[in-house]
């Protein structure tokens, strides 16, 4: 008698640097996971077919999920909510929507809101690795199957995410190479908040101060590699229409940010202008060597083992599949 061979459907939405990086990573069980593809925008599908992170490209959303076991969001946050309006059309019961976002308490809300019941939802926010942390681009055409190894992959939950979702999210997780660490959606937010959209915010900060503003058309030409630096960072508000949609979902966390950004600028302002260059001394200095160790540890990756909040590792669907993820090795 001929034996059944199973396998799941995963199905990523948005093929920037983050979801091909999931298909390559997810390389590794190709065999028993059928990976396919499909954004939004119809000119980026064609460009991806050649990298070899999936085993098929759809063009139509529908066609994308409505066979999917897994679904996974990559997108910017002012996608997301339309994103699983339209889905939940075809979404089939049982299936597993995993958004990567950082509108995290906001995603779990539209998910309640739209998804049928007995589809389940769960945020599962990647990391990035240390090599490529500095890297520039975010498009497919530096997508690697490392991307989020020996990293942390956030995963956060309500009272309401079911267990499977947990679960399929451990897996991936631990098939992608990154460790789990277990968080609420508040905690999350409240996190993303300080080491993600404070720095943008930094940035937009200072190019309200000095973009077009009395002297500009000269310093502009002169502006340094700090200045450059500094303001790139703006770019990293990926939206192409709705840029402040972080902001305005995750709003009491954001102020919480500005605040404590607007405090550690007064506190610099009072010791400039008390002229106490040995306090400024003794701040910059510190504030250097926290940044260059931050920096090295964060390049490695070699956290202590005590600071990471290890999920454990149940067995569920991909683990009855493929075994101990852990145990796979990447081809």
């Amino acid at each position: 008698m001929r034996r059944l061979v199973l396998t799941l459907q995963l199905t990523i939405i948005g093929l920037d640097q983050t979801g091909v990086s999931f298909g390559l990573a997810l390389g590794s069980v190709k065999d028993k996971l059928v990976r396919i593809g499909h954004d939004p925008a119809q000119k980026r599908n064609n460009k991806i077919e050649t990298l070899g992170a999936f085993d098929k490209i759809h063009f139509r959303m529908n066609e994308a999920v409505r066979d999917a076991d897994i679904i996974l969001l990559s997108l910017p946050a002012d996608q997301v909510e339309a994103t699983l309006k339209e889905l939940a059309e075809d979404v089939k019961i049982g299936a597993i929507v995993i958004d990567t976002s950082r509108t995290i308490l906001a995603a779990s809300q539209w998910a309640a809101q739209y998804l049928p019941s007995g589809v389940h939802f769960i945020s599962m926010i990647p990391t990035i690795n240390g090599l490529y942390l500095r890297d520039g681009a975010h498009d497919a055409k530096k997508a690697h199957d490392d991307l989020f190894a020996n990293c942390e992959m956030v995963i956060a939950t309500t009272t309401e995410t079911h267990a499977d979702a947990m679960k399929m999210a451990s897996e991936i997780t631990i098939i992608t190479g990154a460790h789990a660490c277990l968080t609420d959606v508040y905690e999350a937010d409240g996190l993303f908040a300080r080491i993600d959209m404070m720095p943008k915010l930094a940035s937009a900060a200072v190019l309200l101060a000095t973009l077009d503003q009395p002297g500009w058309s000269d310093a502009r030409k002169l502006a340094s590699k700090a200045f450059a630096q500094t303001t790139d960072t703006i770019q990293l508000f990926n939206e192409l229409v709705n840029p402040s949609a972080e902001l305005v979902n995750n709003r009491e966390n954001v102020i919480r940010a500005l605040d404590g950004l607007t405090s550690a600028l007064a506190t610099l302002r009072e010791q400039v202008a008390a002229d106490d260059s040995k306090r400024l001394d003794a701040i910059l200095l510190d504030l250097k060597e926290g940044q260059a160790e931050w920096s090295d540890l964060r390049a490695t990756g070699n956290w202590e083992k005590s600071d990471r909040d290890e999920l454990e590792k149940p067995v569920g669907m991909l683990k009855r599949m493929f075994g101990d993820p852990s145990k796979l090795q990447k081809k």
